[in-house]
């Protein structure tokens, strides 16, 4: 079988781009399996039952919290 990066047929791999291959499929499959799914404040709030205009409001009162203006 010929040497090099395009010299393997479609789905017959020699054994190097194989091995390659594996690495790679495994490499991803770990970087998933570490990456927690992402949870926004507003999500959280949301699953609590709080609406979007409650947060509004709660977030423009700490703003203005926050800058001195209340």
């Amino acid at each position: 079988m010929p040497t090099g990066n395009d010299s393997c047929p479609r789905f017959e791999l020699c054994p190097e781009c194989r091995r390659k291959l594996d690495a790679v499929i495994d490499w991803a499959k770990r970087r998933v399996e570490r990456e927690a799914p992402t949870t926004t404040p507003e999500d959280t709030l949301r699953e609590a039952g709080i609406s979007g205009r409650r947060q509004a409001r709660y977030q423009r009162r700490m703003s203005s919290l926050l800058t001195g203006r209340a």
